[in-house]
């Protein structure tokens, strides 16, 4: 099947990839012990969706497109049933490819978008739901220089949408696929590529999607899939981590990673390192700093405290 016929049906509605320069910054709230961690390592730690807070950050997209494309009447009425077969085959041996094995090595680093008007307060919503309840760091990442790298790492933003948004989008998303189905034709042969077409998209709409309950967030994803990694350069950078929850796989990014061909350094990245209204004491600061001078010194100077009123929740 002509991939010019489906891609523009496909992917005509998914935001571009911003330049380097339209990138904003990014904030990633966090604890303390995470800053040091990222302080002594030079890593930053990508964490695996299907253990993220929120259940729903990839599973829902997923089994909403399963469920959507097993029953859409559109898609079954826009080819023979040999096809319609052949294409549905095709998609339930890739989602049971992901599930039991590809979403393992997905990983997603997340921030929310940060600009003059929040500045060195931070938001609210992401100290109590990320930041240690006030007692965590803001670091705040220019990531345009990840972009200018060409590294294999997806950055989009973040679309809230309810559950009714996203099943229409879903519907709506299938019907176009129907109908160039119906107008490309084409032998049954063309149904697997026609399957992998679909999927690729259902996938990086589950995974740059999320419930509008959590637009305050203004989230943006940097997002590794280890089937656009073709060249290996995170392959040794996979590993684990153990916690209250028990192990779990994760991804140390480090931009060493990229070669000797980028310039990319992380003492670069880091803007702006904020610590949380409760922790924002003329102690921590200085403790803070010191902490930085040790392993980071570059960092030592870009230390600021939120001045939010806080109070710690119970």
């Amino acid at each position: 099947m002509p991939d010019e016929t489906l891609r523009p049906v496909l992917w005509s509605d998914m935001q571009h990839e911003p330049a380097p320069g339209a990138l904003p910054l990014l904030a990633h709230y966090t604890s303390i012990g995470t800053l040091e961690r990222i302080a002594q390592t030079g890593e930053i730690w990508f964490s695996n969706p299907l253990y993220m807070n929120d259940v729903d950050e990839l599973r829902y997209g997923m089994n909403l497109g399963l469920h959507a494309v097993r029953s859409h009447t559109g898609l079954r009425e826009a080819c023979p049933p040999t096809h319609y077969n052949a294409l549905l085959d095709a998609f339930d041996e890739l989602y049971s490819a992901f599930d039991s094995d590809s979403a393992f090595d997905v990983y997603v680093f997340s921030c929310s978008e940060h600009d003059d008007e929040i500045g060195d307060d931070g938001l609210l919503s992401m100290w109590r739901g990320y930041g240690g309840d006030g007692n965590g760091v803001a670091i705040v990442f220019d990531m345009g220089p990840l972009l200018a790298a060409r590294s294999p790492l997806l950055v989009r933003q973040v679309q809230y949408l309810s559950y009714e948004a996203s099943e229409a989008w879903m519907d709506r998303k299938l019907q176009q696929f129907a109908h160039a189905l119906q107008r490309a034709g084409g032998p049954v042969t063309q149904m697997k590529a026609a399957a992998d077409a679909l999927f690729e998209r259902i996938k990086l709409f589950a995974l740059f999607t999320k419930h509008r309950g959590f637009h305050e967030e203004r989230e943006w994803r940097i997002v590794y899939l280890r089937e656009l990694d073709r060249e290996g350069l995170f392959t040794q950078q996979l590993h684990y981590a153990i916690g209250s929850r028990g192990i779990e796989p994760r991804l140390r990014f480090t931009t060493d990673a990229l070669g000797t061909s980028t310039q990319l350094r992380l003492e670069q990245m880091v803007r702006r390192i904020i610590l949380g209204p409760v922790l924002a004491t003329p102690l921590a600061l200085r403790s803070v700093v010191r902490m930085l001078e040790l392993y980071q010194p570059a960092w030592a100077d870009r230390v600021a405290r939120s001045s939010t009123p806080y109070r710690s929740q119970r």
